[in-house]
């Protein structure tokens, strides 16, 4: 419909002067003067552009860890300032960016605005909140403690997150080398040795055992490169296919402890996460066994699970959890010592924030070092390698400028 423009006074004698949108002029004069008004002037208008807001989020469909540290951060923060739940989680919903989360957090309002508690409205999206998230909110429910709760798990979630992006950030510089090592390797297999074979070939010469070698290599990788390459590929999906079962897993998980270097480095990382996890659980007010039983879930690792059950299942008959950890080699006797002090002196929550910290000082530390020791073992190989190569390509050169002086 078109959109006029029309001045007119009420009975009062206030001049009015809008725009409104209207079959014709006609229509509009009929309305105007029903409502008692004086109608001075009508005339067409320029249509006006909605003032309805404009929604400038930036979505994305998963759930990132940033998402989770803000919305645990955010609603703490609001609960805090006396906002009631269900504004707080309405204010929310117009800030969320993952798209996953504010479908999640907008049918969360609708359970809590139809009677549920927090936690069991939570219970609902456990893929996207864990059994460590749901607890800690159940328990600051019960205690009328829900923002410190939801501090908590922000503060738990900030450094696991932070932790793993040390990881990754450290861990991508050497893998950046090893992807450029072996590329180069690959050109020189590929592309470049071919070329010097046929030039060799030519010259109908013997050529020197190693160069011999490393053209019988370029030959086999150009022949059989993509039956190669799928044989891997398809060796990796039955590796990932494996290791999502149970068993793989579990087998793959004690490998991966056994192995040197890495493994120190994973039970360092495990040690550092359980003591983190129960640490924030045990000072939230969750019952030790039920702490356990959470931790134990969120390990990360098969094997560390099995000695956590191990735990839990002693704490149930009434043993201290200090006294079962010295059974297990996972545990070493540092961590033994300050949670058997811990339960000594009754500050078990306080001690597993120490062996975080310890721990997570340590993984930074050893990542650092490790990263360090391999960038000169990846450079140095990756010298040796196309130092051989060269060589090889450039002895039955060598050897027939020999020949030729000889001649001479």
């Amino acid at each position: 419909m078109p959109f006029f423009r029309y001045v007119a006074r009420d009975k009062s004698g206030k001049l009015i002067d809008e725009v409104t949108e209207t079959v014709n002029e006609e229509d509009l004069v009929n309305g105007l003067q029903a409502k008692g008004l004086l109608v001075i002037s009508v005339g067409p208008a320029l249509k006006i552009k909605s003032k309805k807001k404009v929604d400038k989020r930036k979505y994305h469909r998963a759930v990132k860890p940033h998402d989770l540290v803000m919305f645990s951060r955010e609603l703490a923060t609001l609960l805090g300032a006396g906002v009631t739940l269900i504004k707080s989680l309405d204010i929310l919903c117009r800030q969320i960016e993952s798209q996953a989360l504010l479908s999640a957090a907008e049918q969360i309002k609708k359970d809590v605005e139809g009677g549920y508690t927090f936690q069991n409205a939570l219970k609902k999206h456990d893929k996207i909140f864990s059994s460590f998230w749901i607890n800690l909110v159940e328990t600051g429910e019960a205690s009328g403690h829900l923002p410190s709760s939801l501090d908590q798990v922000a503060v738990y979630l900030e450094e696991n997150a932070e932790l793993k992006r040390k990881i990754i950030s450290a861990l991508m510089y050497p893998l950046i080398l090893v992807i450029v090592a072996t590329g180069a390797i690959a050109v020189f297999l590929l592309k470049i040795i071919p070329i010097f074979s046929e030039i060799f070939k030519g010259f109908n010469v013997e050529l020197p055992v190693l160069t011999q070698i490393v053209i019988n290599m370029s030959n086999i990788m150009r022949r059989y490169f993509f039956l190669v390459a799928g044989i891997l590929a398809a060796l990796f999906f039955v590796i990932k296919k494996y290791i999502s079962t149970e068993k793989g897993r579990w087998q793959f998980d004690n490998i991966t402890l056994k192995l040197p270097v890495i493994g120190q480095l994973m039970q360092e990382i495990s040690t550092e996460r359980f003591a983190s996890g129960l640490g924030t659980l045990i000072k939230s007010g969750v019952p030790i066994l039920h702490a356990l039983e959470i931790t134990e879930k969120t390990a990360g690792n098969k094997v560390i699970e099995k000695a956590l059950r191990e735990v839990k299942i002693a704490v149930k008959e009434g043993k201290g959890m200090g006294q079962t950890m010295q059974n297990s080699d996972l545990f070493s006797p540092l961590v033994v010592q300050m949670v058997l002090v811990g339960e000594e002196i009754g500050e078990l929550g306080k001690m597993l924030d120490r062996i975080s910290v310890f721990y997570k000082e340590r993984v930074n530390t050893f990542i650092s070092r490790l990263t360090t020791m391999f960038e000169p073992i990846v450079l140095v190989f990756m010298g040796i390698v196309v130092g051989v190569l060269v060589v090889a390509m450039f002895m039955p050169i060598f050897s027939m400028s020999s020949a030729v002086k000889s001649a001479g």
